[in-house]
């Protein structure tokens, strides 16, 4: 259910709709402030906004409609009425990278891994406060809690069907704090790059935004009740199996340019190692805690360590990437 903010007329106002307004809004002006700042391109900046709006609404019910096809009576009526119905939060990942790169293939844009930094911070500054909107609503919760457990782990909410208030875990509360802790700390790195006078290379940002947020997702959707499917597939969730594209692109392209810039050392197939077996570890104790649901706290203390051990990993190849001198350089 959700909660009534204001009504006016035949016209309702709900909180969690106030608090994705509020989110959208925040997104939108760090954005602008980040972008102009390091760019200098106030049309880019100007088109980004009311450009990654409309796209984010049309594929975000896309997704959404996707995922959940029996809650909608037909396409059309998904894709031609948003006044009801939901958005998936990997539309809008997507239509912010699409018209990112709308805008570089028209050269209206200069640099897209500097707009993907901007995109980034304030993207994970917009979800950060986002997900506090399932304060309002049934939405983003995982499994029953005891009834001493409060925030920020757990928090009441009504069931739909039986009308019992049941303590379940926060996920929503524990997305907004884990993506404002990786926003922070790329704000910090930002910042101390920035007093030692040692520019970060664009694109960076993007990618240990995506490594970190792409592994938090891969824990904490698979807590949600309300997780996304793919049709053909209902055991690993779309957002899992996105965040996992996310980290692995990440360690990819940072490994590419590690071996690039450093020439290929044997010692860099033990880093490799350590983060496929990282993965490895995850990813059996996903497949365990879908089986042995009683063995949760188990489950996901493992997952989250070898999720840790593979971010803490792409930070290492991040550094022997940046700090390395070129290898033809060298020779």
């Amino acid at each position: 259910m959700e909660q009534i903010a204001f009504i006016s007329g035949g016209t309702f106002i709900y909180w969690s709709a106030i608090v994705v307004g509020l989110a959208a809004v925040i997104a939108g002006t760090s954005f602008l402030a980040l972008y102009y700042h390091k760019s200098r391109n106030s049309v880019a900046a100007g088109l980004m906004i009311p450009l990654s709006i409309v796209s984010s609404l049309i594929l975000g019910r896309l997704v959404h409609w996707y995922c959940r096809t029996d809650s909608y009576i037909s396409f059309k009526a998904a894709m031609t009425d948003y006044s009801w119905g939901g958005y998936a939060l990997l539309g809008v990942f997507a239509a912010c990278i699409f018209c990112a790169c709308v805008l570089r293939l028209l050269r209206i844009s200069r640099n897209l891994p500097q707009m993907l930094d901007c995109m980034a911070l304030s993207g994970g500054a917009g979800i950060a406060v986002g997900r506090l909107a399932s304060f309002f609503n049934s939405s983003d919760r995982g499994i029953l809690m005891p009834e001493t457990v409060g925030l920020p782990m757990a928090y009441p909410v009504t069931n739909a069907v039986s009308g019992v208030v049941e303590n379940r875990l926060a996920t929503f509360m524990l997305q907004s704090i884990v993506t404002a802790v990786i926003v922070l700390a790329l704000l910090i790195w930002c910042g101390i790059a920035a007093l030692r006078k040692k520019p970060i290379r664009d694109g960076d940002v993007s990618l240990l935004f995506l490594a970190g947020y792409g592994a938090s997702q891969i824990l904490l959707d698979s807590t949600r009740y309300d997780s996304l499917f793919l049709r053909s597939n209902g055991f690993v969730s779309v957002v899992q199996i996105l965040g996992l594209v996310a980290l692995v692109l990440a360690i990819v392209l940072f490994s590419v340019r590690m071996v690039r810039t450093r020439g290929f050392k044997g010692w860099f197939v033990a880093l490799w190692v350590v983060i496929a077996a990282a993965l490895g570890l995850a990813g059996y104790m996903e497949y365990h805690v879908q089986r042995h649901g009683d063995q949760a706290l188990f489950a996901y203390s493992f997952m989250s360590a070898g999720l840790l051990v593979a971010v803490g990993m792409t930070v290492v190849l991040c550094c022997l990437a940046s700090t390395g001198k070129k290898k033809e350089e060298t020779e």
